[in-house]
């Protein structure tokens, strides 16, 4: 436990690396095009727009009690959207950034942390999309809202958890980013973002809520759009710490012990 809190001290050490490199991380995505950072405002905006027009347009899908069916889709896109970059980005961290593993002294298990952080960058973008269409919809804004950080704190530390352990592994099984591409998106269905549970017959619905995601888009829906306070719910919170939680310690863990050997095989 003690080496477990040294590990998590480092990162806390290193904040201002993190943060500049997370700044340098959105930047170059974008070096050298025309509209620079502009498309990280384009990019989810395009995304959206597509979604509105399978779902709404093409496939008529209804209201979601009395919320056009956009608005309930895209506070649930927003939080898959951050976790599945979070995901990828992660598990190619390591392997991305050799150069500082192998020729320098480099605190790696910050590299996970960098691109979570790249990626709240754009998932502030995201939200600016979402309180317009909330606005353009007559959905009035309440201090509920606010209650998303809590989701967003609990979004991060399931998704660095998973990320050290992906990152770690990925050094090793160079299959591993595929692999986890694939499932993410045996994932995204499996998350209740392009459908609710109530589409669900009762029998199956209790096991879609082992999903953590389940938990995390949940409560964005909820913080937003219906306005229901997360302490409500307290059974499948205690459910998502524990599985977080368990995820945290044990990608942190993995990671920890086979850093040493990262240079090596890189």
């Amino acid at each position: 436990m003690t080496r477990f809190y040294r590990f998590l001290a480092r990162l806390y050490a290193n904040r201002s690396v993190i943060t500049a490199m997370a700044a340098h991380e959105v930047s170059s995505r974008y070096a050298g095009t025309f509209a620079g950072f502009l498309w990280s405002v384009v990019n989810p905006i395009i995304t959206v727009a597509v979604y509105w027009l399978v779902f709404s347009v093409g496939f008529r899908v209804q209201p979601v009690g009395g919320v056009p069916f956009i608005v309930v889709f895209s506070a649930g896109l927003i939080p898959w959207m951050t976790f599945s970059e979070c995901m990828i980005l992660g598990a190619n961290s390591v392997v991305a950034n050799s150069h500082l593993v192998t020729k320098m002294v480099f605190p790696t298990e910050i590299l996970p942390v960098i691109n979570l952080a790249a990626s709240l960058i754009i998932h502030c973008i995201m939200l600016g999309i979402l309180l317009a269409l909330l606005f353009f919809n007559g959905i009035k804004f309440s201090l509920l809202n606010l209650q998303f950080f809590y989701y967003l704190f609990a979004l991060s530390v399931f998704s660095l958890g998973l990320s050290w352990f992906f990152a770690a592994i990925n050094v090793f099984y160079r299959d591993t980013g595929q692999v986890l591409g694939v499932i993410l998106n045996v994932w995204f269905w499996l998350t209740p973002i392009a459908w609710v549970i109530d589409m669900l017959p009762e029998r199956l619905r209790p096991f879609m809520r082992l999903n953590p995601m389940f938990y995390i888009v949940d409560g964005y829906q909820n913080s937003f759009i219906y306005g229901k306070p997360f302490w409500q719910d307290y059974g499948m919170g205690a459910y998502f710490w524990g599985v977080s939680l368990m995820f945290f310690v044990a990608g942190g863990f993995v990671f920890r012990k086979l850093k040493s050997e990262f240079a090596d095989v890189l």
